[in-house]
């Protein structure tokens, strides 16, 4: 059985903290600090990027919805917020897996080569995929969508 959580934060970096709490909290519910910490930072990278890039200037009106699903199996997050389109072919030294997606396509993050000490930016979506076994990207008309998945136990 699905245990789920759904949070709606203003898309605000000073928000950031009340969720990195939320999606902790609800990650030790699969019993591993390990897990607990990558779904914690990922979710936190990704609605870093949605606050940077995608928005922009802050409106309070901008928000970012996630939604954490655990089951025996795996720990996932969907991250939909409203803000600009990414494009994930602008992103160099990374490889994305287009799929058909019912409103669309949607990019599976396949390879991302690791940033050199001198980047000073970029390395977010790097971390995103070292923590996590899935992260796939959607645009759909007016909204984004991130899912990220994290297997609770390697076979």
């Amino acid at each position: 059985m699905d245990t789920i959580i759904k949070l709606d934060i203003p898309a605000d970096a000073k928000y950031l903290s009340v969720l990195g709490a939320a999606v902790s909290a609800f990650a030790e519910l699969a019993g591993d600090s390990t897990i607990t910490y990558a779904v914690q930072l990922a979710v936190h990278e990704i609605c870093a990027n949605i606050i940077d890039h995608a928005y922009g200037a802050y409106d309070p009106d901008n928000r970012i919805d996630i939604r954490l699903t655990l089951n025996e199996a795996q720990l996932a997050a969907k991250i939909v917020d409203n803000g600009r389109v990414f494009n994930p072919q602008t992103l160099l030294e990374t490889t994305w897996e287009m799929q058909a997606a019912e409103n669309g396509s949607s990019y599976r993050l396949t390879h991302i080569d690791e940033p050199g000490l001198e980047q000073e930016r970029g390395r977010g979506i790097y971390l995103v995929y070292q923590l996590m076994d899935s992260v796939i990207y959607t645009p759909q008309n007016d909204r984004n969508l991130w899912q990220l998945t994290r297997n609770l136990f390697v076979e």
